[in-house]
């Protein structure tokens, strides 16, 4: 399954529609030179897809959203999905819609609308949200013949609706079941989202010896086990030319091993995994902890038809306009702004030109939104300025 595009109404921190499109709206030169993955002769999907704007701009709250998505998808509760939180403020009669597009073995494109609202006769903290309504929509991919027309459901009928009283579906369990169910499919991601402000070795295993070199080259090898599930842990670090050390926590890790190396560690690994079978890799503030050449490495991986052969997808927000450069379109970064509420807007809408360096675009301020204010910056000097005044 691959998602295609997604849009959210109702969602109190975005005042307006949240649209993120996974696959190409700008023309398309030649679909192996400009690292996309083919799914039809109108469908090219985006395999990096970035997230820029200052500090508390809404990056991560986007990610969420996807990564939300994604889970509703695979059938999980969404009362229980990491970052439900996005529902927060949800109170009366008010709803929030997901119409959602993905496509299924490249064979068909549906669309799913989903409508949650607010469980009001429910006393439940941890339960407190429904999908009062859903809708199903099925079409051939071969019946699309302009990209203008990939999601154009018009004149289509359902193939499944949400009646309300199905006997075995949870009220906050998706339909999507039945669809899985029926073709054997799940979407594989890994989740990094909630990591990014914990930098601990969260995998267990003999990491690979190239992927440890590329981290750090002094380390001749890290391996790491577990007799049983929940039983001690067993950490093995040797440095070239040194006696091997021994641990029992990650923790201790930390004592030998940069932040970089680290993070590289949970990074690449769970890369490897989503690389291996194709999926969605979501990352928050890529550069944490990460010097700007790993983070444009981790990147390149995902453009690079020779490693990523199945067309996984880097979902990733970044502070560094350098690392934009690694991207040959506009159409696969957005822009996200927070001025009364979030808003994100898609670079080829505001950006016609490929030609031009998108991080001296980035720092200018042409954009809006993706530096601080000059009427800040001098409000910020005369308090510094005050502060030295004794």
């Amino acid at each position: 399954m691959r998602i295609l595009k997604i849009k959210v109404n109702g969602l109190k921190l975005f005042p307006n529609d949240l649209e993120v499109d996974f696959t190409t709206t700008q023309r398309i030169r030649n679909d192996k030179s400009e690292m996309l993955h083919k799914i039809s002769p109108q469908i090219h999907q985006n395999n990096a897809i970035a997230f820029v704007g200052i500090n508390a701009s809404g990056k991560t709250t986007t990610l969420k959203v996807i990564s939300f998505i994604i889970q509703m998808l695979n059938n999980d509760a969404i009362n229980s999905v990491k970052n439900n939180s996005i529902l927060n403020g949800l109170s009366g009669n008010d709803k929030i819609v997901f119409d959602i597009y993905f496509s299924v073995f490249s064979e068909s494109i549906y669309r799913l609308e989903t409508t949650i609202t607010k469980n009001i006769l429910s006393d439940d903290l941890e339960n407190n949200f429904v999908i009062e309504s859903e809708t199903l929509w099925k079409k051939d991919i071969k019946s699309i013949r302009a990209k203008k027309n990939i999601f154009n459901f018009s004149g289509i009928e359902p193939i499944q609706i949400r009646k309300g009283d199905e006997e075995f579906l949870p009220d906050d369990v998706s339909i999507m079941i039945s669809l899985n169910k029926k073709n054997n499919i799940k979407i594989n991601y890994e989740d990094l989202i909630n990591w990014t402000n914990i930098n601990l070795i969260r995998i267990l295993g003999d990491f690979p010896q190239e992927l440890i070199a590329f981290l750090d080259s002094s380390i001749e090898y890290l391996k790491t086990h577990r007799e049983k599930e929940g039983g001690d842990i067993e950490i093995r670090l040797k440095f070239k030319g040194k006696s091997e050390i021994l641990m029992n926590s990650p923790l201790e890790l930390a004592k030998y091993l940069s932040s970089g190396t680290i993070k590289g560690i949970n990074v690449f690994v769970n890369a490897m995994m989503v690389l291996r079978k194709g999926g969605y890799l979501i990352i928050d503030e890529i550069e944490n902890h990460f010097n700007k050449e790993l983070a444009a490495t981790l990147v390149r991986f995902f453009m690079s038809h020779k490693v990523n052969k199945n067309g996984a997808v880097i979902l990733l927000s970044t502070h560094y306009p350098e690392l934009l450069d690694e991207f040959e379109r506009s159409d696969n970064i957005y822009v996200t702004r927070n001025d009364g509420g979030i808003s994100v807007e898609n670079l080829s809408k505001i950006l016609k030109r490929n030609d031009i360096k998108k991080s001296e675009v980035y720092q200018s301020g042409y954009l809006e939104g993706t530096v601080p204010t000059y009427e800040s910056f001098i409000k910020f000097k005369k308090a510094l300025i005050q502060f030295g005044v004794k």
